[in-house]
């Protein structure tokens, strides 16, 4: 039963951490990862048709917030789920779990955060940040002192966590479709697109509109950072070029000193592209029936998992990532605009 082996990983994750036995730690840690692999397992290879594959990546809007491994996990246990929440979060929009429902089990990772310190003889020695004085504590963190800084944070274990899905509350479904996925009009594309264009020269790239080779609506130019739209297109269709190739920006910078590696798999290049920009479309609310999961679907039935589990948490960390980076720009936005409300009155 899938709940007993997100038990059974807490437990072993628990027992690794509190082990001072390094063989003993290292033989726990390959337990939890062997079950987790399983479940994924489970989780992302059972998908009988394209509607399936259509709606995880719709879950991958509605649970942006979970990781890929939660995903697969809620998958796993209710393939049919929709909107999951905690019941504090159910309960803070008034509605509440159905007597007798059973909740989803998700991982809930627990870290250590280190510091690194600067000690008076030129040495440095990483140490958990909970070790600290009340004085060094001070030190880590102001600003202008760096003889005590961050330096990395590591998981320690996992513990349970219970999540319901929409269905097995009392909240209405529809509250949800129209709260999540509000569709963009034809008229705001273009305050839409001009956010993602701040956005991703913030992440070092540049779009551009002009003429493009072999009928291609655009492309990811690696060598000049540059993205390419083809000049002429509708608004609509411009901000899902620009969405799709600022996925491959992103997701595939790996290929830019190697095109013929791109050549050879394109087929799993284009797929993980379409596929975020459609999870990023549909989260903005754009229309996405002009998308196919039908290639997702293909591909994925003839690859062995280790090549559709990456895929997959490509498509999951990439997306949320575009839907961070864009949320960040469009509430830095909002902020200017309503200071600028501000200064006129």
């Amino acid at each position: 039963m899938v709940q007993d082996q997100v038990r059974e990983i807490a437990n072993l994750s628990y027992n690794a951490n509190t082990t001072k036995d390094k063989n003993e730690k290292q033989k726990l840690e390959n337990e939890v990862q062997s079950i987790l692999t399983n479940l994924k397992k489970e989780a992302l290879t059972n998908f009988k048709n394209e509607s399936d594959v259509k709606k995880f990546l719709d879950n991958i809007v509605n649970f942006n917030k979970y990781s890929f491994n939660n995903m697969c996990l809620i998958r796993a246990q209710n393939k049919d789920a929709t909107y999951v929440a905690s019941f504090k979060t159910f309960s803070e929009m008034g509605y509440y779990p159905k007597k007798g429902e059973k909740g989803i089990k998700i991982l809930v990772p627990s870290f250590l955060t280190r510091v690194k310190i600067k000690n008076n003889n030129g040495t440095t020695e990483i140490t958990p940040l909970y070790t600290l004085s009340d004085e060094e504590k001070k030190k880590y963190h102001d600003k202008n002192d760096e003889s005590i800084t961050y330096h990395d944070k590591i998981l320690k274990n996992f513990s349970i966590g219970t999540v319901f899905d929409v269905s097995q509350t009392n909240m209405p479904m529809d509250l949800i479709e129209k709260n999540l996925n509000p569709m963009i009009e034809d008229p705001k594309a273009d305050t839409v697109a001009d956010i993602f264009i701040k956005t991703i020269y913030k992440d070092g790239f540049k779009v551009k509109y002009d003429e493009t080779p072999d009928g291609a609506k655009g492309y990811c130019d690696f060598e000049n950072n540059t993205i390419v739209v083809k000049k002429g297109l509708s608004n609509l269709m411009r901000l899902k070029v620009i969405i799709h190739e600022y996925a491959h920006s992103l997701a595939h910078k790996h290929l830019k000193d190697n095109n013929q590696e791109y050549k050879n798999h394109r087929e799993k290049y284009e797929t993980e592209a379409e596929s975020i920009a459609y999870v990023v479309s549909k989260y903005l609310g754009l229309d996405t029936r002009d998308y196919s999961q039908i290639y997702l679907y293909s591909w994925s039935k003839n690859k062995d998992f280790k090549e559709i589990d990456d895929s997959f948490c490509t498509i999951v960390n990439y997306s949320k990532k575009i839907i961070s980076n864009y949320n960040k720009i469009l509430d830095k936005e909002k902020s200017i605009y309503e200071d600028m409300k501000l200064i006129k009155m």
